[in-house]
């Protein structure tokens, strides 16, 4: 994005090499055509519509989820209580994360105040990873409660201690984010002026795959392979299942016809 670390800097290396404006314009020219997207107004404003109504609709919609989950005894069974769990977990992420991260992409800046800058990553992480473990638990649930219909399923108190455990895991994994990622002024070599990006600045390159490895494990690899054996479990038992009505009609037909036979 730029070559020099603000505009001092700038100011000075164009003072000792004696460069002169229309060769300064050369340089921005060139940098536009090769190293910056400028992206077009009306672009910029369609992602902000559409961004806004996402961030509008998860909070309004997921909120509705939650309010009708907590006023109604009987909605109050472990698999909702798992879905209200992913429902506030959406919220979150819809609050703050989504807009921070969208004007930071889009406008290549960061605008808003600099303590966002390690919220929003740490937030996105922790909700990621709070959904993805909801998904995963209403996955097993539904499995235990086809496969193993007359076994007890989680009790409630249990299914909250489980929450709270995949809620401290998450916020665990999440806090590299809120730790590392920080807010550096940069110079735009576009419009020579000074701004601000939020970047994470890793300890080390090892860290930081280690750290993507992680995340990749927590919330893709191992959710999906747990949520694929669930249903493909499913799948299987409902495919093998017969109704008793199906069953009994079955029988009465195979009757008839051997009756007919004789």
């Amino acid at each position: 994005m730029a070559f020099f670390q603000d505009a001092e800097s700038f100011k000075t290396f164009v003072q000792l090499n004696n460069i002169t404006k229309s060769e300064i314009r050369v340089i921005q020219q060139y940098y536009k055509q090769n190293q910056h997207y400028e992206c077009p107004v009306i672009v910029i404003a369609l992602f902000a519509v559409a961004y806004g109504l996402v961030s509008i609709i998860a909070v309004v919609g997921n909120s509705m989820v939650l309010f009708v989950v907590k006023s109604r005894k009987r909605m109050q069974s472990v698999t909702n209580i798992f879905i209200a769990n992913l429902a506030f977990s959406d919220v979150l992420l819809g609050m703050f994360s989504t807009p921070f991260h969208f004007q930071s992409a889009l406008l290549q800046r960061w605008f808003v105040a600099d303590f966002m800058c390690k919220v929003a990553p740490f937030v996105k992480s922790v909700s990621v990873n709070v959904s993805v473990c909801s998904l995963t638990l209403i996955a097993i649930d539904r499995c235990v409660a086809v496969l193993l219909p007359l076994k007890a399923r989680f009790a409630k108190k249990v299914a909250i201690l489980i929450l709270i455990g995949v809620w401290l895991i998450s916020i665990g994994s999440a806090l590299p984010e809120a730790i590392y990622y920080e807010i550096e002024n940069r110079f735009m070599l576009e419009d020579l002026t000074d701004g601000k990006v939020c970047l994470p600045v890793w300890p080390t390159h090892k860290f930081n795959i280690s750290y993507a490895i992680v995340q990749l494990l927590m919330q893709y690899v191992i959710p999906l392979s747990v949520i694929s054996f669930s249903y493909i479990r499913i799948t299987q038992r409902l495919w093998q299942s017969t109704f008793p009505g199906i069953k009994s009609g079955l029988h009465r037909d195979n009757r008839r016809r051997k009756n007919m036979k004789k």
